[in-house]
């Protein structure tokens, strides 16, 4: 098997800054499909519109709300800080990917956390794909995943998650992938598939903006 670090594997940092407003699919959600990957992850799709704002390097706000109730989490390198109505509270997750969002959950292969976060390991080609498999650093979790990576969008059109025992856990495609702009995509819908590759959900990019500037004040509370 042929493996290469990182560094060699093609990883835009094209993208310095990105806002994102991003919506559930309702109509094509199935709940009972989702809640099979976990009660916590279903929940989570609950939530009918949210906004990413993202920052290099490896700084990322996430905001929805549902009705009254609003959620906010920001990622500044390895800490946490999350707010659900009147809760706060910061974590350290150093050493513990799983617990972090990225743009890799937008469907890009971005240098922040490949380079920090997860090793990716070449395996084959599949026609213009590359496939990687992604372990993670400096822990004892055996979580890995595989990507299906377009080396021309960076784009990582499929995503299959495993847990510690090689179980697949969930399916995410990465589709319908718009150049925002030259040399940058970004995928306009995003479907969740169960580990019986039953659809649960689907969300699509409502826009979206690029390197436009973010004040380094969203990223703290």
């Amino acid at each position: 098997m042929q493996q290469k670090s990182p560094q060699d594997a093609p990883i835009t940092e094209q993208i310095k800054d990105l806002f994102a407003a991003l919506r559930i699919v309702h109509e094509e959600t199935n709940f009972d499909e989702l809640k099979k990957i976990g009660g916590a992850f279903a929940t989570s799709y609950r939530i009918p519109t949210y906004e990413l704002t993202y920052k290099a390097p490896g700084r990322l706000r996430v905001e929805g709300k549902a009705g009254p109730l609003s959620a906010l989490l920001i990622y500044v390198g390895n800490t946490k800080t999350y707010k659900i109505g009147m809760l706060k509270k910061t974590e350290d997750v150093q050493n513990n990917p799983g617990q972090k969002q990225s743009l890799m959950d937008v469907g890009i292969f971005a240098k922040d956390w490949l380079t920090t976060d997860y090793q990716a390991i070449f395996q084959r080609r599949e026609g213009a794909l590359l496939v990687y498999k992604l372990i993670q650093r400096n822990t004892n979790n055996k979580s890995h995943e595989l990507v299906w990576l377009n080396p021309k969008t960076f784009i990582t059109e499929k995503r299959l998650s495993y847990n510690s025992e090689s179980e697949l856990q969930k399916e995410i495609r990465y589709v319908k992938a718009r150049e925002l702009k030259p040399g940058i995509f970004l995928p306009s819908r995003v479907e969740i598939y169960n580990q019986f590759g039953k659809l649960g959900a689907v969300q699509t990019v409502e826009s979206a903006r690029i390197n436009v500037g973010v004040p380094e004040s969203l990223f703290s509370l």
